[in-house]
């Protein structure tokens, strides 16, 4: 034979089946159809040549944004700035700039700490900011406004992790442009090459740590590589910082002061136009000193002479404009973002049994005390309205249905299944208060060892729960009641209705940003002079910018609005002490700066939009830290830190992401009353220490209970007079669980302030 053949069987071509059934190609399908409909819009098949033509416009599209992008460093005249910060203490900026430009720098050119040099080799010019070391917000502002950061390295001196790892992990949260990292003394600490390869793969592992991408370390005791930095530095596009390009900034050359007349000046701030531009009928932000609006805006013809064109500065009201972006936050767009939760609170509404029904099933009450509304009503007892009508009286409800809401207790047929009658009087047994706080020490010591509520607190022997807790109250579940953003409260900040509210965050946000990119008067590569009002006052604090860089940013519009605004926040990772909520810190998102008292709650999403607040913040947690600052229309990285009155001795202590402005975001404090189980029978049990009185056990009558080992239950009724009751639960218990009612509170947060640095 002249082969061997495998097998008989012959391999059909699977794409060849000229005599396929309906059933056999069903069979083959199983079940799968063709989609011919997404988001309700009909799926329509683009041809070879629809593709062909999408695939291209891609592209183009990619190849304008990279052009838009590289169009400011396409003129030789644009100075690229460039902040060098040595990370170890025997490092000098001086010497690494020097290193790079293969020259000696002049020591008065030095103490301006901003200084320019022309590149005649490479056709540019560089910007050097030569930050204060020994200041962490100094080195933050200079990296913020720069093109390039360039990070020096030594080879005989480690990174210390409280200075040099804090000031690389500080940067990098606020968000870096690009950046280089330098060896200036490689060479000569280690002349063996085979030292200095091994110090060189230590070091880049180091580095390449904090940014992956980087390439290389370079050594700038070779001339060759010192070159190639500078040649980078004087030919590479930056890849920019995306919050900051989002808006237009400013690194000053030059300020004036240009007096108008005897009572009024301006200041004039020279520079050139970066990001996205500046609107002259726009605000902008001069950090450490507030917003300001932009009186005129004068462009340079050329950058070497003092002849400008005036702008047009016939603008419109400041509040006028406001008042505009006020009015769009009600398009229609918007509001769908937020109708389930309004629909929500229109239609439904918590009964006293805490269950969620229907506001129309549910008949008002027909007196009610005057001031008080139906909502307020609903957290209160009929015993407790009753006592207010009889005190301030009755308001007038004629068009109130006349029939009575009643609460609802347990059901009697249920109650009475099951009694347990020898629970009866087990409290009327003779004991004296001495040895009922005897027991309630030792139970209290037990509870301290086994329980693990962070919530929890301790009524005293003499105390009511009633006075103590008044402003709490009780809910089923805190993810589906209702709860009233706008409700009237004592704690309430004064201006909480005169905050900015944004229906629809993110839709606003986009649309600001379309709008003011529209709407700018000056571009990117404008060599112009913006001129505000001058305060004697407040800008006494000026230095020279050649001294201390002066940064500007444009506000895009309703930026310099307070509003309750939330920030994403997570403990710093050098950072191990927790962080009680309301302690007094410096935040830092994108280019402000203010003093609060944040809250700190659960970074939940619930329907309703209620979230219960953190007493403290630990390490390694994720949470939600909500205050009253200036809105921001871009997403911003925050960090937050304790420092110095002047900026220094920073410490940082955490960092997250401005995530939004929500003022429907209701706030809540929880706190769990806690008591042990006496006697078991089946589902009933009888529970002492939650209370001391009967009157306080009727009180909370109506609130859910729960256990440490999951069970749910509701009071049945008070037993003698020292707190204890009877309660009915889903399942039996454990002689060992603990037993907890959850109240909550509502928390207001407050309002931040400026710092001046």
């Amino acid at each position: 034979m002249a082969g061997h053949r495998s097998t008989l069987k012959k391999a059909n071509k699977s794409f060849k089946s000229p005599h396929s059934s309906k059933r056999s190609l069903k069979a083959l399908n199983k079940g799968k159809v063709e989609k011919t409909v997404a988001n309700n819009k009909t799926i329509k098949v683009q041809s070879k040549l629809e593709r062909k033509n999408h695939k291209n416009q891609l592209k183009r599209n990619k190849i304008d944004k990279t052009l838009q992008q590289q169009k400011l460093f396409n003129s030789n005249k644009i100075e690229r700035i460039v902040t060098v910060i040595p990370l170890t203490k025997n490092q000098s900026a001086v010497d690494i700039i020097s290193r790079i430009l293969n020259e000696k720098i002049d020591g008065k050119v030095v103490n301006e700490r901003v200084f320019t040099v022309p590149i005649d080799r490479f056709k540019a010019t560089i910007k050097f900011i030569i930050p204060d070391l020994d200041n962490l917000i100094s080195i933050l502002d200079a990296c913020k406004i720069s093109d390039f950061v360039i990070f020096g390295l030594s080879a005989v001196e480690e990174v210390d992790s409280a200075y040099g790892e804090q000031i690389i992990r500080a940067v990098e949260a606020q968000g870096i442009s690009t950046n280089f990292a330098v060896l200036p003394d490689i060479v000569s600490s280690y002349p063996k090459k085979n030292l200095q390869l091994d110090v060189y793969k230590s070091l880049f592992s180091f580095y390449e740590h904090f940014f992956p991408n980087v390439e290389k370390l370079y050594t700038l005791e070779n001339d060759s590589e010192s070159m190639n930095l500078l040649r980078n530095i004087c030919q590479k596009v930056p890849k920019g910082i995306h919050w900051r390009d989002n808006r237009g900034y400013l690194l000053a050359d030059r300020l004036n002061k240009v007096q108008i007349n005897e009572s009024e000046s301006l200041l004039a701030i020279d520079g050139i136009v970066r990001g996205t531009g500046f609107n002259v009928n726009g605000l902008i932000h001069l950090p450490g000193f507030g917003d300001f609006q932009i009186e005129k805006i004068e462009k340079m013809i050329s950058r070497s002479s003092d002849n400008d064109i005036i702008l047009p500065t016939n603008r419109e009201s400041l509040d006028v404009l406001q008042d505009k972006e006020q009015d769009d936050l009600s398009m229609d767009e918007m509001d769908d973002m937020d109708g389930e939760l309004n629909d929500l609170e229109d239609d439904y509404q918590l009964d006293d049994d805490w269950n969620l029904v229907d506001k129309k099933a549910v008949p008002k009450r027909k007196r009610l005390p005057k001031g008080m509304s139906e909502y307020q009503a609903r957290w209160m007892k009929d015993e407790e309205i009753e006592a207010m009508i009889a005190e301030v009286g009755l308001q007038d409800n004629s068009d109130i249905p006349t029939e009575e809401y009643v609460m609802n207790d347990v059901d009697d047929d249920q109650e009475k299944e099951e009694e347990y009658d020898e629970d009866e009087d087990i409290m009327e047994d003779v004991i004296s208060p001495e040895e009922h706080e005897k027991q309630l020490q030792e139970y209290r010591k037990r509870e301290r060892e086994e329980l693990d509520f962070p919530d929890e607190i301790e009524l005293r022997f003499d105390e009511i729960a009633t006075e103590r807790l008044a402003k709490y109250r009780g809910v089923k579940s805190l993810a589906s009641c209702l709860w009233d953003y706008d409700e009237v409260d004592e704690r309430r900040p004064d201006d909480w209705l005169d905050y900015l509210r944004i229906k629809g965050y993110r839709i606003y946000r986009n649309q600001i940003l379309k709008k003011y990119k529209s709407a700018v008067s000056v571009v990117a590569g404008d060599k112009v002079r913006i001129s505000i009002k001058y305060d004697e006052n407040l800008f006494s604090r000026l230095l020279d910018p050649k001294i201390k860089p002066f940064m500007i940013y444009s506000l895009l519009p309703t930026e310099n609005k307070l509003s309750v605004c939330n920030f994403s926040i997570q403990t710093w990772e050098s950072y191990d002490e927790p962080i009680k909520s309301k302690e007094a810190m410096i935040v830092q998102y994108g280019f402000r700066r203010y003093a609060i008292n944040p809250l700190f709650s659960q970074h939940t999403r619930n329907a309703n939009n209620v979230a219960k607040t953190q007493r403290f913040l630990h390490k390694g947690q994720f949470a939600v830290a909500t205050a009253i600052v200036p809105m921001s229309a871009t997403s911003l990285p925050a960090l937050f830190f304790k420092s110095n009155a002047d900026g220094s001795g920073m410490q940082i202590l955490c960092q997250g992401t401005f995530e939004n402005t929500d003022f429907t975001r209701i706030l809540t404090k929880r706190v769990v009353l806690t008591g042990e189980v006496f006697k078991i029978h089946n589902t009933v049990v009888t529970i002492r220490f939650m209370f001391h009185n009967s009157d306080d056990v009727n009180a909370y009558k109506n609130v859910p209970l729960f256990s440490k080992m999951g069970r749910s239950g509701f009071i049945k009724e008070s037993l003698g007079t020292h707190g204890d009751f009877k309660a009915s639960f889903d399942s039996k218990l454990n002689q060992q669980d603990i037993i907890g009612m959850e109240l909550f509170k509502r928390v207001w947060p407050k309002q931040g302030t400026l710092v001046p640095f």
